[in-house]
């Protein structure tokens, strides 16, 4: 009886002592979550009074390119395919969208991207190491034509956008995909 006793007094002061200092953790945390949100509020006022014209319209950019050149079984680009096989470095990138053929016979891919202020040309640069990447490999026959599609690639940049078409193996003329590049980034 005593034991028993002795193990309810310990839980019940366990408790007692958890309780309070659950409030008082929660009374510290309070003003702290109010000022980051109150932080994040300011911060949200501050972009929202940014100029809507400096943002890209990705979206549009893309829908553009692919009515022009369609892909064919697309996937849509995201962190680890814009890192890991497109070879970009995360830092330089605002935002980005983007679809690629998943389609193993096919090469298509059509890629936006709104670069950070000033990192544009750094963008380009890892885009066209991507490209020479992709128009170095000519070591099977079978890929001939993707190959060359590569090589034609198009990076385009126009202030923080930059632009990526590779055009599909039986796409459209890459005379077509630079008018429409033309009409998008305007």
């Amino acid at each position: 009886m005593k034991k028993l006793l002795s193990v309810a007094l310990c839980a019940l002061l366990l408790t007692g002592c958890g309780g309070a200092a659950a409030s008082s953790g929660s009374a510290e945390s309070t003003p702290a979550s109010s000022a980051v949100s109150s932080e994040a509020a300011s911060s949200d006022t501050a972009q929202d009074s940014t100029p809507a014209a400096e943002t890209v319209d990705l979206d549009g950019i893309v829908s553009a390119l692919e009515a022009v050149n369609p892909i064919a079984n697309p996937r849509a680009l995201d962190d680890f395919s814009v890192q890991n096989e497109l070879l970009l470095t995360m830092d330089n990138i605002e935002a980005y969208k983007g679809d690629v053929t998943n389609d193993q016979a096919d090469c298509g891919l059509v890629f936006a991207v709104q670069a950070k202020p000033g990192k544009a040309a750094d963008v380009e640069a890892e885009l066209n190491a991507y490209k020479d990447s992709l128009a170095a490999n000519d070591l099977y026959a079978e890929f001939a034509d993707k190959v060359a599609q590569a090589k034609d690639a198009r990076i385009v940049s126009k202030g923080d956008c930059v632009v990526l078409v590779i055009a599909g193996v039986g796409g459209p003329d890459y005379a077509d995909i630079d008018t429409a590049i033309a009409a998008a980034l305007n």
